[in-house]
């Protein structure tokens, strides 16, 4: 992730009883920790106890920026389309097959140097065991425009939504192709 968002979510300052409430977290956790554990909860501890405000990046650098839930939702949209455009593929004759750009359709992953989009995909897929048709593949896309694609097709998935197609024929798919080819 990102380091300069990452330095934005570490507070600044902290009230006496959120730094008494970590000081007693980290005075449990040492106890159930090994030797290299128990050094590095004693140094949080000090750090809160004396009030090293410049020194929080190390009680709180373990945790990441939040992922919006908005950034969720087009994940799962964008893998839910996929999974029907997939699917439709495979019931598809070889002879529509070969009057379809297919290759064009193809999942590129996220970017994952620019935004959310790959870190909450890898985690449903590699961690979740969600959307498992991915699972082992490369899930990062080496273009920044994949994004872009996605959204695109996603405003035909809604329009085919909102007729209840769960299912799509060459001339849907052709659709989805036409939309990539004007996004890229």
């Amino acid at each position: 992730m990102n380091s300069e968002k990452f330095n934005n979510i570490i507070p600044e300052t902290l009230s006496l009883v959120e730094r008494q409430l970590l000081i007693n977290q980290c005075k449990i956790l040492s106890v159930f920790g090994d030797a290299k554990e128990k050094s590095l909860y004693e140094r949080r501890i000090e750090i809160l106890e004396k009030g090293y405000t410049g020194l929080y990046q190390k009680v709180f650098n373990t945790l990441y920026e939040e992922v919006p839930i908005c950034v969720y939702e087009e994940v799962e949209s964008i893998l839910g389309m996929y999974n029907r455009i997939n699917d439709s593929i495979r019931l598809l004759d070889d002879c529509d097959k070969e009057v379809l750009d297919l290759a064009s359709l193809e999942f590129e992953g996220f970017d994952a140097g620019n935004g959310m989009h790959y870190y909450m995909m890898s985690y449903l897929v590699d961690r979740m065991d969600e959307h498992l048709e991915y699972k082992g593949r490369e899930l990062k896309s080496h273009k920044s425009t994949s994004l872009a694609k996605y959204n695109k097709m996603l405003t035909i998935n809604n329009e085919f939504e909102s007729l209840k197609k769960d299912r799509y024929s060459v001339t849907d798919l052709q659709k989805f192709i036409d939309a990539v080819s004007t996004a890229i």
